[in-house]
């Protein structure tokens, strides 16, 4: 029984020596994940603080945003990572004992107050001294690249033929940015902003324009197209949702160059920033004939007298200048019966035109595959334009592909270059409009049309891309196009 009474004291004294000792272990345990924890967010509350220090004396557009450029504090924790601004243009990051995968990972990490991105393009700047109108050199170049192309004994390829073009939209960058390819689909390290920011989604817009000063700041070429109603002048579309700030003018003073659509460009375009009169409208390619449409006149009967494209609701009807165009249809059939194509546009609202679609003097289409909405067009015998808040519509460089002779509001603020003795006519009220209807049906003035050959001669998707090339580094410079292009092999930008 001793015996028994004694192993059961030892074993008990046992059990409690374990317990304690398993207490002791889980309490400091405990006690190191809350000073674990306290620590992490001491630490994380001192960064939101910094920040709320910093933006309470700055602008949204300078909240801080994830970069490259170290702070001082961070600089001294991690020396082996430095990085550098270069005036030249050159922000790639130096690297001591890190790997690049390792250096990109940190940097991500870091803040970025906007305005230390303004400060580094600020720097990088090179003020322009060339002139601004730079058509004529941009096409002596755009001659010169295309007959090394055609001299270079080598195979002619897809990939090695000159000229850059605009990607499509995808959502990196996004609207209203737009980036730069060249023929073999790579990225070319430029950027075009072809839109004002909007006004109704404040974050978006914000974000969108400290994206501006970040792609400058690390050495990406930015340049503005005028493709979006009067931008980059003040939009006047009352039912637009898009506007020029203070902010968004200095970002288009630090644009790199920009493509116009423009009479008088200095009325528009920033001061100081190089331009070529080159519109999107010029890249269509008179060649294409595919699945999604045809550029190619098919040959197809003539049906309507004249078309007109507007998509309808309020937006489209200022753009489109419907106030315009509704009393000119309806006064020209009422001196010629012709017969005019409305595409896009909701008529059962329009109790005066009821009677001319019951005519069939007014014959609509609301919707359209863009390959249909090409044959329409074919067959018509002309296409008006009445707009004038637009810069170079596209539906009259594809009128012209199917060679359609085309009638253009003179007060047009693009596309008033399509207007010749080739392609058609201008005007500038209804009565001006009916008299050019008019005299493209003269027997000696359709002689005289030919819209396809002078949009092939004179634009078109080849040219385009070889002006757009050839400009970039006329006023670029081929060492800053290279760096840019380095620089999105460099962060594996996509294709």
């Amino acid at each position: 029984m001793k015996g028994n009474k004694s192993l059961s004291r030892e074993s008990s004294t046992s059990w409690r020596a374990w317990r304690k000792t398993t207490i002791r272990v889980f309490v400091g345990l405990n006690l190191l994940i809350i000073v674990g924890f306290y620590v992490a967010t001491s630490s994380f509350h001192g960064g939101l603080s910094h920040m709320d220090e910093s933006s309470s004396h700055t602008s949204g557009t300078d909240a801080h945003r994830h970069g490259r450029m170290l702070g001082a504090q961070e600089a001294k924790q991690q020396p082996q990572l430095l990085t550098l601004a270069d005036p030249n243009g050159d922000a790639r990051a130096i690297v001591s004992g890190a790997s690049q995968a390792e250096a990109h990972l940190k940097e991500l990490h870091q803040p970025q107050d906007v305005r230390a991105d303004k400060a580094v393009v600020a720097e990088q700047t090179r003020f322009y001294t060339g002139p601004l109108d730079v058509d004529e050199a941009t096409m002596k170049l755009a001659m010169v690249i295309n007959q090394t192309y055609w001299d270079d004994p080598s195979e002619k390829t897809w990939w090695n033929k000159p000229g850059y073009h605009l990607s499509y939209m995808e959502d990196y960058p996004p609207y209203p940015y737009q980036r730069i390819k060249s023929e073999d689909g790579k990225d070319t390290g430029v950027v075009a902003l072809i839109a004002p920011f909007y006004d109704l989604t404040y974050y978006r817009a914000e974000m969108a324009r400290a994206m501006f000063w970040r792609m400058k700041a690390n050495g990406q070429v930015v340049i503005g197209i005028s493709s979006y109603q009067e931008f980059p002048g003040q939009i006047t579309n009352p039912f637009d949702d898009r506007h020029t700030t203070e902010a968004d003018w200095e970002i288009y003073k630090a644009t790199d160059g920009w493509l116009h659509c423009f009479r008088e460009p200095d009325q528009w375009i920033p001061p100081g920033v190089p331009r070529v009169l080159l519109s999107e409208s010029d890249f269509h390619n008179p060649e294409r004939r595919d699945d999604g449409g045809s550029l190619q006149p098919w040959g197809l009967e003539k049906l309507y007298d004249v078309a007109y494209s507007n998509q309808g609701g309020e937006w489209n009807d200022w753009a489109r200048n419907w106030t315009l165009a509704k009393p000119s249809f309806i006064q020209l059939i009422a001196e010629t019966n012709a017969t005019v194509l409305i595409l896009g546009r909701d008529l059962t609202k329009e109790e005066d035109l009821q009677p001319l679609i019951a005519s069939g003097n007014i014959v609509s289409h609301e919707k359209a595959l863009w390959r249909d909405f090409l044959k329409l067009i074919e067959q018509s015998r002309s296409l008006v334009t009445f707009n004038v808040h637009d810069a170079s519509p596209r539906v009259l460089a594809e009128a012209m592909c199917m060679d359609v002779p085309v009638l253009i509001n003179w007060h047009i603020l693009g596309g008033w270059k399509y207007a010749t003795e080739q392609t058609g006519e201008d005007f500038v009220d209804t009565a001006s409009f009916i008299q050019a209807y008019k005299r493209l049906r003269e027997p000696e003035r359709k002689a005289r049309l030919r819209p396809r050959q002078w949009y092939r001669e004179n634009s078109g998707y080849y040219r385009a891309s070889l002006q757009l090339q050839a400009f970039l580094h006329t006023v670029v410079g081929d060492k800053k196009m290279k760096s840019a292009k380095q620089l999105m092999t460099d962060r594996h930008a996509e294709p």
